[in-house]
């Protein structure tokens, strides 16, 4: 399960990616008219095309820009809303909907919009996603993994502005994954997204903020041999 909330695949880029590169490369011209701009896409073509992992981790390279087309897309409608050519199917919940609509003029011009915005931003339409997605701790900035739970990310993660000048304002907090075997004690694994103490003079100020950058989980400790084992015990005795 770990594994899983931290691989930060999109289901939608599962859905929707191929469709997108395909109208990418089919504009004429390469030329989208949107607001009054005329917007050359053609460089985002090849950029969503090699991002083949269809994942939100840090190093992800197209995730941004897929991210702010699809936001764009959605533009406050659930998922189940988008043009999809064919459409949600409660009988049929885990294989619809699928096959987006990619010559509705709404697709199109969400695309063409995302592009203009990373361009007016200043951010590269290739730029990976821990330039843009991150949190500030004394003075560093930390990339922060995941994405808009929209794209069906299961690390949640709200980010701020398109240019990445806003610190993520959003999303997965106390994370927390148990094991429970046939024979000894439950194993437990979790991470605080925010670090423990909001005093930055703290160690524990964003000591687990790094560890949830990394995709690393703290080891929980259950039984008392397991806590007197731990190399930070400390034991005050109160007379």
């Amino acid at each position: 399960m770990g594994q899983l909330l931290f691989a930060d695949n999109s289901r939608a880029a599962d859905l929707a990616l191929d469709a997108t590169v395909t109208m990418c490369r089919n504009v004429a011209f390469g030329l989208i008219l949107v607001d009054g701009n005329l917007v050359n896409v053609s460089e985002a073509c090849p950029v969503l095309a090699a991002w083949k992992s269809h994942d939100y981790t840090s190093d992800s390279r197209g995730s941004w820009l897929f991210a702010n087309y699809w936001s764009l897309l959605l533009n406050g409608q659930g998922v189940a809303k988008l043009p999809w050519r064919v459409p949600f199917d409660p009988k049929d919940p885990v294989h619809t909907p699928n096959s987006l609509d990619t010559g509705n003029s709404a697709v199109r011009d969400a695309f063409g919009r995302a592009v203009l915005a990373l361009r007016k931003a200043g951010v590269p339409l290739d730029a990976p996603l821990s330039d843009v997605q991150k949190v500030t701790r004394g003075g560093e900035q930390i990339p922060v993994h995941g994405s808009i739970g929209q794209l069906g990310v299961l690390n949640v993660i709200t980010p701020g502005q398109v240019d990445g000048t806003q610190d993520v304002v959003f999303g997965s907090s106390f994370v927390q994954q148990v094991r429970f075997t046939a024979e000894g004690p439950p194993q437990a694994f979790s991470v605080l997204a925010y670090s423990q103490s909001a005093d930055p003079e703290s160690p524990h100020h964003a000591d687990q903020t790094k560890l949830f950058s990394a995709g690393g989980w703290v080891t929980g400790r259950f039984t008392e041999e397991q806590i007197a084992a731990s190399p930070d015990l400390l034991i005050k005795v109160l007379d």
